[in-house]
């Protein structure tokens, strides 16, 4: 449900990405980075209370995204209609992810001009809490199909706002030095989220209401920690917002003048398009396919994930140590892709649990890799420095993108042959589609 999981010279939030400054962004990231400096002037390093609170976060937001998009949400679907369940998860969120393209980016940018004296990240961390609260009650109690979808379009509103002041963290409080550690964290957090959404999913199908609420509540119970713990800012004064149309001229930028992010926005893209079939509809396959109830299905996930964790963890906590020591991201992304596309292959095919057990702990190790370089090399490579937030929404539009166009085609794919059903097509295809990061990856000239 994930989640990453992110300016302009002119102060102004009403000027385009167009006007960048005389001094190439990308020739800059090269030279710097051929001298070895990767540094960030004027931001301190970060101590470990610091790194234990901003994994925690992550971990409760990541909670609140995977309980719904990898268990309760389809749940909650089957349960309402078993025989359309496909489509109508596919459509829910789909619709959804939609949605998140308009409001994600819009949160980004009103963040980075948010002059309150609680600062300018903050209050959305608190309004992406209360949605998130409100989202969950309405999906627990919904009678129908459409209820169910107004309750998910609220909790993209819910996760665009605590995004908007969660991603530009990287970038404004933890120097080049320290962020393929935190970055790793932060993959290792939604790996353990990832496993206890479908474990504590489980063994709550006895209870609606308990089962999308527990996950909001221990996000709050961490929301406290940040406020008291991470320092924030009211925005400069000469941070302007216009109208909403300017709003989405400002996320306009010129992929020919920032190169690099461009290419490590389609490589994102690319992989996130490549896991969200398997991410989406495995529940689906251990019913349909190896003929599960629901609440065992969820236990089986869970085994899978809590096997899976260890090799998530070791690529991840591996990757960023090794990233920030050599100075390299790019072999990560190679490693990534490689994982995911060879471990969706093998659940593909996949006869038994077994062997679909190995492939999904292959692919849980390549989304380790891949997030333990995510954060950092997107915070390697903004094409400014002074809108952090924006230029992270439009980071994560790739992922919201790819979540939203990969359920919509799902259900085609899996009607190829008649039967609905045909998985072996569809993790194939996305196994595929991973692998066009390891052609974007290859172009960043800003980043070794």
């Amino acid at each position: 449900m994930k989640h990453d999981p992110s300016a302009i010279t002119d102060s102004s939030a009403t000027d385009t990405a167009h006007d960048l400054p005389p001094e190439d962004p990308v020739e800059c990231a090269i030279i710097a980075d051929t001298a070895g400096a990767l540094e960030s002037p004027g931001i301190p390093r970060v101590g470990t209370w610091f790194t234990t609170v901003y994994t925690l976060t992550y971990f409760g937001f990541y909670l609140v995204l995977f309980m719904p998009s990898l268990f309760s949400l389809a749940y909650k679907v089957q349960l309402m209609d078993p025989t359309t369940k496909e489509a109508n998860l596919g459509l829910i969120v789909g619709i959804g992810a939609f949605v998140s393209l308009v409001v994600g980016p819009v949160f980004g940018v009103i963040s980075d001009a948010t002059r309150s004296r609680w600062g300018r990240r903050r209050p959305y961390l608190v309004v992406g809490l209360c949605f998130a609260l409100l989202s969950a009650l309405i999906i627990a109690v919904a009678p129908n199909f459409w209820v169910v979808l107004v309750g998910w379009l609220v909790a993209q509103f819910a996760g665009s706002a605590i995004s908007a002041a969660l991603n530009p963290t990287l970038a404004e409080r933890v120097p080049s030095s320290q962020r393929g550690k935190l970055g790793a964290l932060t993959g290792v957090a939604a790996s353990i989220a990832g496993v206890l959404a479908t474990l504590a999913g489980s063994f709550l199908t006895g209870d609606l209401l308990l089962l999308f609420l527990a996950p909001v509540a221990v996000f709050a119970l961490v929301v406290v920690l940040w406020l008291i713990t991470v320092p924030d800012a009211p925005a400069p004064a000469e941070a302007r917002v216009g109208s909403v149309l300017d709003i989405f001229r400002s996320l306009a930028f010129n992929p020919l003048k920032a190169k690099d992010f461009a290419w490590v926005w389609l490589g994102k893209f690319c992989l996130q398009f490549g896991y969200a079939f398997f991410g989406t509809y495995q529940l689906y396959f251990l019913l349909d396919r190896l003929g599960y109830t629901a609440e065992s299905a969820g236990r089986q996930l869970a085994l899978v994930g809590g096997v899976s964790l260890l090799a998530t963890m070791l690529f991840t906590i591996g990757g960023g140590y090794l990233s920030d020591r050599l100075r390299r991201r790019k072999p990560f992304i190679y490693t990534a892709a490689s994982m995911i596309a060879v471990g969706s292959v093998i659940a593909a095919f996949a006869p038994g649990f077994l062997t679909y057990a190995i492939g999904g702990t292959v692919l849980a190790a390549g989304v380790g890799a891949f997030n333990s370089v995510d954060l950092a090399l997107a915070a390697d490579v903004l094409p400014t420095k002074d809108e952090n937030g924006k230029w992270m929404s439009i980071y994560y539009l790739s992922g919201n993108l790819a979540g939203a166009l990969g359920p919509i085609i799902a259900p085609m794919i899996l009607a190829i042959g008649g039967a609905g059903q045909n998985y072996t097509l569809l993790f194939t295809f996305g196994g595929i589609l991973s692998l066009g990061a390891v052609i974007t990856a290859m172009l960043v000239r800003g980043s070794r």
